[in-house]
Parts: C-alpha cells; structure tokens; sequence
C-alpha cells in the first residue's frame, strides 16, 4: 500500500479516535448505553471513518468544539459533519453579493470573492448584472470551500472553472473539488498516469516486474 494512503487512513482513524473520545467524555450515560460493547464501539468507529474520511484536521476539530459548545445531544453522523463544514458568520450568497456591489465585506471571504471577480467591474455593475453574479457566486462558493478546508482565500480560480456560466454550482463544485484532489495528489508525488501509478504501488510491496516479459 502506498506511504500516502497509509498516512490518510492513520489520520482518519486518529480523527474518528478523537470524536470518540470527545463522544464518550461529553455524553458518557448516552456512549455507555449504544457504545459501551467493544464490538458496538468498533462498528460505529468503522461508519464514522467512512463519513469523516474527506473531512480535514481542522474540519474536524472546528466539529468537536461545536459539538461540545453547542450540542445538548449527541450529533449523529451527518450532523456533526454539518458542524465541522460550518463557518460561522458567513452571508448568504444574495447578500454577499450586494455587499460585493456596495464594497463593504461583512465576512473576508466576500471581500476575497470579490477581489478574484474584479473590483471594479462589481463597483461599476447593477445588482441586476445576471452574468457578473454567476460569476461572483462562483468564485464566492470556490472562497467558502477554501475557507472550510483551511486554504489561502486568494489565488487563482482553475482554468476550466473560471468563465462557464452554463454549469450548476454542483459541476463547479465538482470541477474545484477534482482539481484540488490532483494538486493533493502531485504534492505527495503519486503519479497519475495510470501505468506510473501501477508501478509505484508495486514498488511501495517490493514487487520487481521485468519490462521485456512477455504478457
């Protein structure tokens, strides 16, 4: 198994343990009662680590702090991730876009949404701009996800994301989330031609192939 996809899933097991923990420490009556059996316990750890896999450290830890701030009840799975993709004090995307309009940013992720838009084109528009507002909501979505996984907001907006007004939010969404897979993937140096990637998992098991046999 490669080296990376051992370190993700001993930082999700590692997340899913610190869940637990927070879990048994803040509803120790409620954890006793469904989790107190060890085989219930690893049941529940095994579904949790599907959930939480995409989610990052921060994520994580931005979910347990509302978890224990917040919740009189223990948060079920989809809930508590919820809590760890929640950022608080962000506007709506209507409003961010009149805040873009008027230049005044109640949140640094509407100024950063703005700024990648254009100031000044958002300065000279009309509220009823329907093309500038595709454009703005776009890049405001792409900033929120930025702001969530705890990336720079500024920087450049993908080639292919960045002037089709014709896709959903769920494609862009979609296109953003699949290009920062590969940037993840290029910095942990796995090849993403098929046949290189092959070979670097044969190599991580010790497995020697010769090139001129015949198949």
């Amino acid at each position: 198994m490669p080296e990376n996809v051992v370190e993700m899933d001993q930082r999700v097991r590692s997340a899913v343990n610190r869940v637990f923990a927070t879990l048994k420490t803040s509803y120790p009556a409620w954890y006793e009662k469904h989790y107190g059996a060890a085989e219930a316990e690893r049941l529940a750890k095994r579904v949790w680590v599907t959930g939480i896999r995409g989610l990052t450290d921060q994520q994580v830890d931005r979910g347990l702090q509302r978890m224990v701030l917040d919740s009189e009840y223990p948060p079920t799975l989809h809930v508590f991730i919820a809590m760890c993709r929640h950022i608080e004090g962000l506007p709506s995307p209507i409003v961010a876009w009149m805040e873009a309009l008027r230049g005044q940013y109640s949140h640094e992720a509407v100024e950063a949404a703005a700024r990648l838009t254009g100031v000044f084109d958002l300065r000279q528009s009309r509220p009823s701009d329907r093309s500038l507002q595709q454009q703005f909501e776009r890049n405001y979505d792409i900033v929120r996800r930025r702001l969530q996984n705890g990336e720079p907001l500024d920087g450049a907006i993908a080639t292919g994301i960045g002037h089709d007004s014709q896709k959903s939010p769920a494609e862009l969404s979609n296109e953003y989330n699949e290009q920062l897979l590969r940037q993840r993937i290029e910095q942990q140096g796995v090849p993403s031609d098929p046949a290189a990637a092959r070979a670097a998992m044969l190599a991580a098991l010790g497995i020697k192939r010769d090139s001129h046999a015949s198949h």
